[in-house]
């Protein structure tokens, strides 16, 4: 993991709840967070996980899509730790 200005620069889009995997616990992490006011995610950019510079109803849905219905490959840093690609107002706390 790398630091720098108390950003983190990798992460693992998709990996809402930070831990270490990409599945239906992200979705049900991102949908309790917008919706029955659980923990923010430590790092919002693993929860954008249609990379779309926001976390809303739409990241859970895209990511349930991509595991259960052939959906859309999540953008990268997807299958290992890598930086945002895109720029974006979200940020990335703390992850891993």
């Amino acid at each position: 993991k790398i630091i720098i200005s108390g950003y983190l620069k990798e992460f693992v889009r998709g990996d809402a709840n930070n831990d270490g995997n990409v599945d239906i616990g992200d979705a049900m992490f991102i949908l309790n967070y917008l919706f029955i006011t659980g923990p923010a995610p430590p790092c919002l950019d693993a929860a954008d996980v249609n990379d779309d510079g926001q976390v809303n109803i739409s990241d859970p849905v895209y990511l349930l899509s991509f595991l259960f219905g052939q959906g859309r490959l999540i953008p990268d840093p997807h299958t290992e730790p890598g930086q945002d690609p895109t720029e974006d107002s979200i940020t990335c706390e703390s992850y891993g």
